[in-house]
């Protein structure tokens, strides 16, 4: 399991460029506080990533919802084009809003994410 501080340590390591990508998902839910960890690390990015990596010799695979993943380690997938209407950036990495988040999760509709929606809902509440 991932924390906080496990996430930005590989995150920062990686050395991305930080226009070309954002920490979504469940990782994004932990870097705001939401969670407290996660299993692995989804990543948003744009064509220039994407291509950069595919240049490397990485492959990708496509999902049954059509989107392209990339698998750059055990604990890390890289998703091209993931959706994030927001991005805010916590310690110097680029995270999905919990806004956008929330509406991730709402269109992916599996049960998993019905319980992040879930605990968006009451940290959200419990900051006001």
């Amino acid at each position: 399991m991932l924390n906080k501080e496990n996430i930005i340590k590989i995150i920062k390591d990686m050395n991305l460029p930080i226009g070309d990508f954002w920490i979504s998902s469940g990782a994004a839910l932990v870097i705001h506080g939401v969670k407290e960890y996660t299993r692995d690390i989804d990543l948003g990015c744009n064509e220039n990533l994407w291509n950069l990596l595919l240049n490397e010799g990485y492959t990708y695979r496509v999902a049954d919802d059509n989107s392209k993943i990339m698998a750059l380690n055990d604990s890390i997938e890289l998703i091209k084009d993931w959706f994030a209407d927001e991005i805010e950036f916590i310690e110097g990495l680029p995270v999905c809003s919990l806004d956008s988040v929330k509406k991730q999760k709402l269109k992916l509709g599996r049960e998993k994410d019905s319980k992040d929606i879930k605990l968006i809902e009451d940290y959200i509440i419990s900051k006001k």
